[in-house]
């Protein structure tokens, strides 16, 4: 399913994801026949200028979990061993505090099975859900839903994430 027919499916929803997909329709500016990552990046913009990103976000996660394959992996593994928390990741051995800059780090654990698409697919993820958070010296940090996402040792989906960035992630486990 393409972007665009992600946008006219929801359109006919009655939520904040359909009252933005029927704007998305209705805007004259809106690149039709552009690439997925120019429509993403034209909606992210013009969602923080109007105010509405966090309902783009929630938007382009579901389309991201029906397309991406290593979300749904990610969110199958979530589900499968009952993680709803930090602190349960935190007890199953798959998330451990690291530097307040980063929050945690996440270990997902795919053996032999990753993805086909993983790095693409890992592009697309760490760029979705950006937010700033404070760390102790009041500074902000910018997280991502998965920060720096890598398969580095071959073993694990590893990413950073603050606690608010994980719980986004566990709101769209099924």
């Amino acid at each position: 399913m393409t972007i665009q027919e992600f946008i006219k499916k929801c359109s006919s929803l009655d939520s904040p994801i359909g009252d933005l997909a029927n704007d998305i329709l209705g805007d004259k500016n809106f690149p039709l026949s552009k690439s997925e990552k120019e429509v993403v990046e034209y909606l992210d913009f013009e969602t923080k200028r109007g105010g509405t990103n966090s309902t783009f976000q929630e938007f382009l996660a579901e389309y991201r979990k029906r397309n991406n394959k290593t979300l749904k992996f990610i969110l199958n593994y979530l589900k499968t061993n009952n993680i709803k928390s930090l602190e349960d990741a935190n007890q199953k051995g798959i998330a451990m505090p690291y530097v307040e800059t980063c929050g945690n780090i996440i270990k997902i654990p795919v053996g032999n099975n990753f993805p086909e698409t993983v790095m693409n697919d890992l592009r697309e993820l760490e760029a979705m859900n950006e937010k700033w958070e404070e760390i102790s010296d009041g500074k902000k940090v910018q997280s991502h839903m998965l920060s720096n996402p890598n398969i580095n040792d071959g073993m694990n989906i590893s990413f950073c994430c603050q606690k608010m960035q994980f719980e986004f992630l566990l709101s769209l486990v099924d």
